[in-house]
């Protein structure tokens, strides 16, 4: 049996373990954590396990705070330093190479900010989505789609990480947006995505609806059968020629032959 202070022992550790990634998840979604935790991994040795222990480490090396700083801490600096990575490319180049070392400065500084380019670009999007679902649905939907976008974007930090380690630039951006499309499948589509896809179905029934009925309309009635008028007809009532009794000497004496 597992005892008691196992079970406290492990929750201990487990608290633990959380609070650290709580810790460090901020820097890895707002700020440049992504890339030191990719550049670790890619230097460290070992196993994978030991390689992601080395990319924690230098996450949570790197800073430490709220989401708030984070956030607010990258968005001041973010125009600077996109600043500083174009000059770095341009440094000393004229004309044409100038424009090319310029261009891969930008997208070296788009790299290394991709968490939190990504994460802008993201909420943009969230944030509507999130408030649409809170006024409609109430606050526990509200509360769950923040959960999912928070899973999102924690994805997208973690792939951006990933990518990092295994290639060098580019792989930061490609790695968040994975992170990110992977992260999204777990946790489901979003409040609106659900609507939007409810309405067009809805809108697509009511005009196969409609196609039915316009064809409907345009088949020709058919048309009422007419009575025969000589379905009634009795030719020993018209007709004496008919009548096989018309010159039967007693039938004719008889009152009910009087009508033939």
């Amino acid at each position: 049996m597992v005892s008691i202070s196992g079970i406290t022992s492990g929750i201990k550790t487990f608290a633990r373990y959380g609070k650290r990634f709580l810790n460090t998840t901020p820097e890895l979604v707002f700020g440049t954590g992504a890339e030191a935790a990719g550049t670790a991994m890619r230097n460290a040795s070992g196993s994978l396990f030991d390689k992601a222990g080395a990319g924690w480490r230098a996450l949570e090396a790197n800073g430490k705070g709220s989401f708030f700083k984070s956030f607010i801490g990258n968005f001041k600096t973010f125009l600077p330093d996109m600043k500083g990575f174009i000059k770095e490319g341009t440094e000393g180049l004229t004309g044409l190479a100038k424009l090319k070392g310029g261009t891969k400065g930008l997208f070296k500084g788009i790299s290394k900010k991709m968490p939190f380019i990504g994460a802008v670009m993201m909420m943009a999007f969230e944030l509507p989505n999130i408030w649409k679902a809170t006024k409609e649905q109430g606050i526990m939907a509200g509360l769950k789609e923040t959960v999912k976008s928070g899973a999102r974007l924690v994805g997208g930090g973690l792939g951006s990480a990933i990518g990092s380690a295994i290639c060098p630039g580019i792989g930061s951006l490609v790695g968040w947006v994975a992170g990110e499309w992977l992260a999204g499948k777990i946790v489901g589509k979003s409040y609106s995505e659900k609507k939007a896809e409810a309405e067009e179905q809805l809108a697509q029934v009511q005009q196969a609806q409609e196609q039915q009925g316009a064809a409907m309309a345009q088949v020709p009635q058919a048309a009422a059968p007419t009575q025969n008028p000589y379905s009634n007809y009795n030719p020993y009532m018209y007709s004496s020629f008919n009548n096989p009794y018309k010159d039967d000497i007693y039938m004719n004496q008889l009152p009910f032959n009087a009508i033939a």
